[in-house]
């Protein structure tokens, strides 16, 4: 892929435009349509070139990156515009049918990426409708440059990544706050202090996730009625590990729900 354009500019274009500029892909390869301001000022100090009035470039794909309420009007802003576009969509909930059933003639995807992929450490899933083998191909090759990818065999497990993959990052945010809260109690509100210590233990958290299962982990720090044993024991009683996955089925159940609106 060549030229490539996010139809829409909100957060997660902006996170993956800033990853392929951070993998060495040329930003006068990458355009967007947006009319929002901030999203506009954000994009142009990445050096992102707007398409609007830019009648003269030849688009490889476009990014569908619109708010779900907008997809199908904006999906046929393309149509109207250009002729066979190749079309990646980031938009929750709508099924590739309703896109197809507006017009088959063209090579359309889904995709999932998350906030990560700014840090090239994004997980993009994908499920493929209608794009050829070798274009899909350099599809895969274009999110791999931001982190890595699931092919998606079924569109149905889209949206669990959609609820889990691609909102994780705000899940771990939220406790995180509980966490952050405490530890500027122990640091004197010390925000630097404080912003350090959760880095430095997300990053060994990180790292012993690649050299063992969860479970050896967790009973490796805990030992037997110390203060690691008292903070479990008090999580499964209160029934933590249901809470969240309450909060992670609604997730998916919204995004379910989407498309159906």
């Amino acid at each position: 892929m060549k030229n490539v354009v996010f139809y829409g500019g909100g957060n997660i274009s902006q996170a993956v435009a800033e990853g392929l500029i951070k993998s060495g892909y040329e930003k006068n390869k990458i355009f967007y349509v947006d009319r929002n301001p901030k999203n506009k000022r954000i994009l142009e100090k990445l050096q992102i070139n707007n398409l609007e009035g830019n009648n003269t470039v030849k688009v490889d794909l476009f990014i569908l990156a619109v708010k779900p309420k907008d997809a199908i009007n904006a999906y046929k802003e393309i149509l109207k515009k250009y002729e066979r576009p190749k079309i990646i969509s980031f938009v929750a909930g709508i099924k590739s049918k309703r896109y197809l059933k507006i017009n088959q003639d063209i090579e359309f995807l889904r995709a999932m990426p998350n906030t990560s992929s700014k840090f090239n450490l994004g997980i993009t899933a994908i499920f493929n409708s209608s794009f050829r083998k070798n274009n899909l191909k350099k599809v895969i090759s274009l999110f791999k440059r931001i982190g890595m990818t699931i092919e998606l065999e079924k569109e149905v497990k889209i949206d669990g990544f959609t609820g889990m993959v691609g909102s994780g990052p705000a899940y771990f945010f939220y406790l995180l706050k509980s966490y952050e809260k405490k530890l500027m109690s122990l640091c004197n509100k010390d925000k630097k202090k404080v912003n350090d210590i959760m880095v430095n233990l997300m990053k060994g958290i990180s790292l012993s996730i690649e050299k063992d299962n969860l479970d050896n982990l967790i009973m490796a720090v805990a030992s037997k009625k110390g203060t690691t044993e008292a903070g479990l024991k008090s999580f499964k009683s209160n029934k933590l590990d249901k809470i969240f996955e309450q909060g992670l089925d609604s997730a998916i159940k919204r995004s379910r729900e989407i498309s159906d609106e």
